[in-house]
């Protein structure tokens, strides 16, 4: 497939607002917009904007759920050449602090969900707080910014869609200091045409958004996707099992974007009570293993089409089971390299390996960030001159260049010399009929080098044991694989976007040890 003449994110609402204006865009629960109308409150808030002193270039932090105002100062921030700065409306005062002042932010949109952060802006250069849905005294309400800003000279504001930056988007910050990921209009726009081309997309369309805009599964293959191809959208502002099957009952919706756990919690769900889930159509997953009863259970009793993606902040989508690919290359695989991206799999020398070594997994292409923001030496370290992007994830590529995930480089465990890999013995437990989740870890050993401890969700109403577990592994695993200890914990800790912190579960474990 060959891509299209590239589009800024300004240019590609343009578009869509000038071909298809009656088209209903949005609907967040609390209102609902078509193009037109979506397009003409952007070229108001842009004006706003300009008028509160906001230039080309400038940084501006965002930290909303999936509302409306969201969409509309994502395109409106980009119309006037600024740069747009998402984050999770639930960091904390630390977190907050740091992403604003090192983004060098002039001014910030936030919920109420803001006034649990008592944040310092005093060290930050943030000069306009500015409130949504909800007033301050000494911040400036979004319903006075629009309403006191006369019509306001948008500046042409020339854009490079593969050079200039939409957004800087920052990393989960699971070790140190989170870093400023800095994404093309290019990334973004182009991630979107080509995840909705793979899966047919056309206007006929409806996404259901339940993953963060924030982040960038939620940004890319939702939001720029459903605009691209003039869908509609359903805004999800905080994710319920029965709240979206009724959402996808109510509306119709034919794309649905969830990341594993989600979808079991919805499969669940169904379980209570019934729904019409008749008109989804397709939909992908990604972010952590999805269990091969879950796609299964998807595929049969939700009456979609699943897809497995892989990709990170860094990279955007860089991979996809083909559409209506038999279920086994979805259960196994993460798909191949989607159209305009290129993947090859190294060993520690970034030399090629043999298909079906194991190595780590690098990229190239369209979605590819520009950088790390004021990070020269450590984008150094993972981007090289060539645009090759190196994961830090493990993979091995079939000759069909069929991707097969295997974990993450630095989370490998090696004990007595032996490497083992996490995402194998976690693949297995997943399908103990007593395991809801699992994450396998390595704890520091002061004889064998690290131990293999896997921490357990059990699934509820069940019990189980150290002894099941190991009983279950002897037959399929090298006894070195086999975990030393399993702990059984009640929740595992996640990120936003539904990812494991094992970071996080290696220093709970590691307070018990």
């Amino acid at each position: 497939m060959e891509l299209e003449r590239v589009l800024s994110v300004s240019q590609l609402l343009d578009r869509v607002a000038a071909q298809n204006p009656g088209r209903e865009a949005i609907y967040d629960l609390t209102r609902r917009l078509t193009y037109g109308e979506l397009h003409k409150e952007v070229q108001q808030l842009a004006s706003a904007l300009v008028a509160l002193g906001i230039e080309e270039g400038d940084r501006v932090g965002v930290s909303l759920p999936n509302w409306h105002e969201a969409v509309q100062l994502f395109f409106a921030i980009a119309k006037i050449g600024a740069i747009l700065v998402p984050f999770n409306p639930k960091y904390r005062s630390q977190e907050v602090e740091y992403i604003l002042a090192n983004s060098c932010a002039k001014a910030v949109f936030v919920s109420e969900e803001f006034e649990k952060v008592k944040c310092d802006f005093a060290s930050t250069s943030v000069q306009t707080v500015v409130t949504v849905r909800f007033e301050k005294e000494g911040c400036l309400s979004f319903r006075e910014l629009i309403r006191q800003s006369d019509l306001v000279a948008i500046p042409a504001v020339p854009c490079n869609p593969a050079d200039d930056i939409f957004c800087i988007l920052y990393t989960s910050g699971t070790t140190g200091h989170p870093k400023g990921v800095m994404i093309t209009h290019l990334s973004v726009v182009q991630s979107g045409m080509a995840i909705g081309a793979s899966l047919n997309c056309t206007t006929n369309d409806v996404f259901i958004i339940v993953s963060p805009l924030f982040h960038v599964f939620g940004m890319s293959c939702n939001l720029m996707s459903a605009v691209y191809y003039q869908s509609k959208m359903v805004l999800v502002e905080k994710f319920k099992a029965d709240q979206t099957l009724q959402l996808i009952q109510q509306e119709k919706v034919t794309v649905h974007h969830a990341v594993p756990s989600a979808l079991a919690m919805e499969l669940k769900q169904m379980d209570v009570e019934e729904y019409d889930l008749s008109s989804l159509r397709t939909g992908i997953t990604g972010a952590s293993p999805c269990p091969e009863e879950t796609i299964k259970a998807v595929r049969e009793r939700m009456g979609m089409n699943l897809c497995i993606s892989f990709g990170s902040t860094e990279t955007g989508s860089v991979t996809l089971t083909p559409y209506d690919a038999p279920e086994h290359l979805v259960a196994q695989t993460v798909g191949k390299a989607i159209d305009g991206v290129e993947i090859q799999i190294v060993n520690d020398q970034r030399e090629t390996v043999l298909p079906g070594e194991v190595g780590e997994i690098a990229c190239r292409g369209f979605g590819i960030m520009k950088g790390y923001y004021n990070l020269p030496e450590q984008t150094k370290q993972v981007l090289d001159s060539a645009g090759w992007f190196y994961t830090g994830d493990l993979g091995t590529m079939d000759e069909m260049g069929y991707i097969q995930f295997v974990g993450r480089k630095k989370e490998m465990i090696i004990r007595g010399g032996f490497n083992i890999y996490p995402q194998e013995i976690e693949g297995v437990l997943r399908k103990h009929p007593k395991v809801a989740d699992v994450a396998v870890i390595g704890i520091p050993d002061p004889v064998m080098g690290e131990s293999v401890y896997a921490a357990i969700q059990v699934k509820q109403g069940f019990g189980c044991t150290f002894e099941e577990i190991i009983e279950y592994l002897k037959p399929q695993f090298a006894s070195f694989k086999l975990p030393s200890h399993v702990v059984f914990v009640d929740n595992l800790p996640v990120t936003a976007s539904g990812k494991i912190q094992k970071t996080k579960l290696k220093e709970i474990i590691m307070e018990t040890v």
